[in-house]
């Protein structure tokens, strides 16, 4: 049984570690940021005009040790989570998007150089990563078009 506690445990500090080195997002070559958010913002606008929440409530039933019920508890979600999402995916694809998953940049291919965001989205090379920003959002930079060397200023 400790071996299977290990296992898991190994597991999941795997999967907690592999989300780290990349991130997935809807993308378009020619793109930019602005653009994709008001085509994303469309496509949400449009899946809940036509799947609205529908929140359904669950009873489940807490049984003592003898297996007699002795209270309950209730359960929510929306039944048309699932379908707005899917509306979301297929509205984003008719206009062109795909779901790409773009490694984040480390640091010894960052060395001491200098990058420019890119403001419009390149076509998707080994060169292309991403950067987290202080805010906590993304930027994409090209490896292969560094503006300056951080020793030379």
């Amino acid at each position: 049984m400790p071996l299977l506690k290990h296992a898991t445990l190994a597991t999941s500090l795997l999967l907690v570690l592999s989300s780290c080195t990349e991130f997935g997002t809807y993308y378009k070559e020619g793109v930019t940021k602005s653009q994709l958010n008001i085509d994303r913002g469309q496509c949400n606008r449009a899946a809940a005009d036509a799947y609205p929440p529908n929140i359904v409530t669950d009873w489940w039933p807490i049984y003592d040790r003898y297996g007699r019920v002795v209270s309950q508890r209730a359960e929510q979600y929306d039944l048309n989570e699932g379908a707005r999402h899917t509306a979301v995916r297929e509205c984003m694809a008719a206009n062109g998007y795909e779901r790409v998953k773009i490694p984040f940049c480390k640091d010894d291919q960052l060395g001491d150089n200098h990058y420019a965001k890119i403001e419009v989205a390149p076509e998707l090379t080994p060169s292309i990563c991403g950067l987290k920003t202080e805010n906590g959002g993304r930027v994409l930079i090209d490896l292969s078009k560094p503006i300056s060397s951080k020793s030379s200023g």
